[in-house]
C-alpha cells in the first residue's frame, strides 16, 4: 500500500509540474538556436593576431570579435584554450601558448588570465563560451622542440609521445596519457565558469602512427591484427573518462565534439554516409567512433563538420546533414558551416558566393535534430568574406536562446522586479532588480531578454522577432525615437536559458 501511495504522489507531482522536467531536443522554432563561431588560437589563425603582443592588444583584439558578434546576435563563442598541450589560461600543469607569449616559459605582460577574461566578457553580451581543447597535439613543427617548455611533461616523459610527420603527439594508448588529459579538464571545469568543454576532431592524426611501442606495453590482449580497434578503444576510454570526471564535478557543463563529417563511407559499412572520403573517415583513420559515442548517451551534443558545398560529388552537404541526423540516437545536433571555403577563385564554383552559406543554414533549421550551427572561423567574420556578414544580418535579425539540450533540468528562474523604462527624445533605457542573482545554483538569474511589442498588441512572448536583446548587463539602452508607442517586457534566464515569465517595464515616474 506505501509503494502504491508513493507512486502516486510521484505521478501527481510530475503532472502538476512540481520536478523540474528535462529538456529533449527540438527544431528551429524562431525563438531559440545555437549561433556559434569558433575562434582559432592555433598557428593564430584567429586570435591574436600574433604571439608577443600585450595583455591590452590581446583583450582589444579579442572584444572586437565579441563585439562583432554580438552585433551579428551570436550567442555563443567556442575558444580554443589548448592548441598544442598549452594554455590560454593560468595553469599549474602545462604551460602558456606559445600563440599567446611566443615563448612557453613567459606569461602574458602585464599579467592575465585570457580565459577569465574571455569568460566575462562573453557573460556580459548574453553568450556562452566553450573550452576548445585538442586532446593529442603537442607541437605543429618537430624542427622546433627546444621551444617546448622546459617543465613541460615531454621533456620529462618523451617516452609518452610520437612523431607523425612533422607533428609530435601524445600517444594514446598510455594512461598517463589519459590521466594528464582527465586532470586538465578538471581543472579547467573546476576553476572557470565555463559553459562547455569542447573537443575537436583530432584524434589519431592517421592510421600510420608509429605506436608498436605502446601496443607491445598496454595491448590490453589485443592481437596485432586487432590494433585498429584497440585504437578505437583507447579513444573510447578517454572520451567516457572526460564524461564522467565533467559531470561529476558540474552536471551542468555541457560535453560536446566536433567531428569530421565522415565517420565511414557506405562502401565500408552498411551504417556509412553515401560518401567518398576512402582516404580520410573518423573511424578507419583517426580512430573515433563518433557513432558509438552518441548511441552511449557519452556526449551533450555532436557537431558534425559539414565543411561540404550542396550537391558535392564525393561528399554532399545534404547526404552528410541527414546522416548525422539519422544517425545522432537523439544526441542534439549542431551544423559545423565552413565560412573559411568561401573565395573568389574557390576551385569547386559554389563555395565562390556566401549564399552556399545561407542555404546551407537554412537547410539545418528544417530539420529537427539540429538546434543551430557554429561557423568556422572567427576571421572570416572580421574580414566579411563575400560579403557573409549581410548573410548573417539575414539569419539572424534578433537574438535568440540556447536551446534546451537533452537531458538538462528545464525550470523557469524568478521573474525580474521593477522593470522600469526612462527615456528621452532619441532613446530609451529599461532597468529591472534581478532576482536568484549569485546564488550558485544553475537556476540563478544570469541574463535577461528584452521583448518589444507596439502598444495595443497582445504579446506573444514565442515569437523571436520580439525579441529587441539578450544581455548579461543589469540595464539595457536602445536607440529609438517614439519610444513611447510600444510596450516593453523583461525576463530573466539561468545559466541554461530557462526563461522566467516576462514582466512588463513600467515608464518611471
Amino acid at each position: 500500500m506505501n509503494k502504491l501511495f508513493m507512486l502516486l504522489i510521484t505521478t501527481l507531482l510530475v503532472a502538476f509540474g512540481c520536478s523540474p522536467k528535462k529538456a529533449e531536443p527540438q527544431g528551429y522554432d524562431g525563438k531559440h538556436e545555437w549561433r556559434a563561431v569558433w575562434i582559432a588560437t592555433v598557428n593564430n589563425i584567429d586570435w591574436p593576431s600574433k604571439p608577443g603582443l600585450s595583455a591590452d592588444e590581446q583583450k582589444r583584439e579579442l572584444i572586437e570579435y565579441f563585439d562583432l558578434f554580438k552585433k551579428m546576435n551570436f550567442n555563443a563563442v567556442v575558444l580554443q584554450v589548448r592548441p598544442t598541450a598549452d594554455a590560454f589560461f593560468i595553469s599549474g600543469l602545462e604551460p602558456w601558448s606559445i600563440y599567446l607569449t611566443g615563448d612557453q616559459s613567459i606569461a602574458p605582460e602585464p599579467l592575465y588570465d585570457p580565459l577569465e577574461f574571455a569568460i566575462e566578457e562573453a557573460r556580459k553580451r548574453g553568450m556562452e563560451l566553450h573550452a576548445w581543447l585538442n586532446p593529442y597535439r603537442v607541437s605543429q613543427d618537430t624542427a622546433n622542440l627546444k621551444a617546448i617548455s622546459p617543465g613541460h611533461i615531454y621533456n620529462r616523459r618523451p617516452d609518452l609521445f610520437v612523431v607523425h610527420g612533422r607533428k609530435l603527439y601524445f600517444d594514446p594508448a598510455y594512461p598517463e596519457t589519459r590521466e594528464l588529459l582527465v586532470d586538465v579538464i578538471k581543472d579547467l571545469v573546476k576553476r572557470y565558469d565555463l559553459d562547455g568543454i569542447h573537443f575537436d576532431d583530432y584524434f589519431y592524426p592517421n592510421n600510420d602512427f608509429n605506436d608498436s611501442v605502446s601496443f607491445s606495453l598496454h595491448s590490453r590482449g589485443y592481437s596485432p591484427e586487432d590494433k585498429m580497434a584497440w585504437r578505437r578503444e583507447n579513444v573510447d576510454l578517454v572520451i567516457e573518462m572526460l564524461r564522467d570526471s565533467i559531470k561529476a564535478i558540474k552536471p551542468h557543463m555541457k560535453y560536446g565534439i566536433s567531428p569530421y563529417a565522415v565517420w565511414r563511407n557506405l562502401r565500408e559499412d552498411p551504417r556509412g554516409s553515401d560518401t567518398k572520403s576512402y582516404s580520410y573517415t573518423n573511424y578507419d583513420h583517426l580512430h573515433a567512433d563518433i557513432l558509438l559515442w552518441m548511441e552511449k548517451g557519452w556526449m551533450d551534443y555532436i557537431l558534425p563538420q559539414l565543411y561540404f558545398s550542396i550537391g558535392y560529388d564525393a561528399a554532399d552537404f545534404n547526404v552528410l546533414a541527414k546522416w548525422w541526423q539519422d544517425y545522432s540516437a537523439g544526441t542534439p545536433v549542431y551544423g559545423g558551416l565552413g565560412t573559411y571555403r568561401l573565395s573568389e577563385d574557390a576551385r569547386i564554383p559554389e563555395w565562390r558566393s556566401s549564399d552556399q552559406i545561407r542555404q546551407q543554414a537554412q537547410i539545418l533549421r528544417g530539420m529537427p535534430s539540429y538546434q543551430g550551427v557554429c561557423y568556422f572561423n572567427a576571421k572570416n567574420f572580421k574580414d566579411n568574406r563575400l560579403g557573409i556578414n549581410e548573410v548573417m544580418e539575414e539569419l539572424y535579425p534578433n537574438p535568440a536562446l540556447v536551446p534546451p539540450l537533452r537531458g538538462f533540468p528545464v525550470k523557469r528562474p524568478s521573474s525580474p522586479g521593477k522593470a522600469l523604462i526612462s527615456g528621452n527624445d532619441d532613446s530609451v533605457t529599461i532597468g529591472w532588480e534581478s532576482k536568484d542573482k549569485n546564488t550558485g545554483t544553475i537556476h540563478e538569474t544570469r541574463y535577461h531578454l528584452i521583448y518589444r511589442f507596439e502598444k495595443g498588441v497582445k504579446p506573444d512572448f514565442g515569437d523571436g522577432s520580439a525579441i529587441l536583446a539578450l544581455t548579461g548587463e543589469d540595464s539595457y539602452t536602445h536607440s529609438l525615437q517614439e519610444w513611447q508607442n510600444y510596450d516593453y517586457y523583461v525576463s530573466a534566464l539561468d545559466r541554461l536559458y530557462n526563461e522566467s515569465k516576462p514582466v512588463k517595464a513600467a515608464v518611471r515616474r
